[in-house]
């Protein structure tokens, strides 16, 4: 990706935090611990496609076209990692995250953490791993890396 993607991508996220507001941080995630027997949450979102609720997310036929996920309101100092792996041959999925805060506790500003990868989780897959460095919303964001072709895929959240 280069650096104009990348930091349009940003730009994107940030609006579509920003965009989410005060539901998106209500629909947050619920304290690990709090929730589970084991402390995991894992979120397998589920997209309609034609038909009953399959998994199955498919990014737009348009040049650049990322889809965007919302991940949800997450506390600082949880262990995320997040998988997307193509249901489309020859589709390559690239992955980023960004956790955006605002305002005062962000130096009335935007303060931005992003998170990005293409083939860690194995053969064309991508695999994101990181601690939430700041309280704040977070999105997930899926394009094609060589951005020649749209494509389907499934994804997983897991937050410890």
């Amino acid at each position: 990706m280069t650096r104009n993607l990348i930091n349009a991508l940003v730009l994107i996220g940030a609006a579509v935090t920003l965009g989410a507001g005060l539901g998106a941080a209500q629909r947050g995630w619920t304290v690990p611990g709090k929730s589970s027997a084991s402390g995991t949450l894992v979120a397998r979102p589920q997209a309609s496609i034609v038909g009953s609720a399959n998994g199955i997310y498919c990014t737009p036929s348009i040049e650049n076209g990322v889809a965007i996920h919302d991940i949800g309101g997450l506390p600082a100092g949880l262990h995320v990692t997040v998988t997307v792996a193509s249901s489309s041959a020859g589709f390559d999925p690239a992955a980023a995250v960004i956790g955006a805060m605002v305002g005062q506790k962000a130096g009335n500003s935007i303060r931005t953490a992003t998170f990005y990868d293409n083939d860690s989780g194995g053969d064309k897959d991508a695999k994101i791993d990181f601690v939430t460095p700041h309280t704040g919303n977070y999105v997930l964001i899926v394009g094609d890396y060589a951005d020649i072709s749209t494509g389907c895929y499934r994804y997983e959240v897991t937050v410890r």
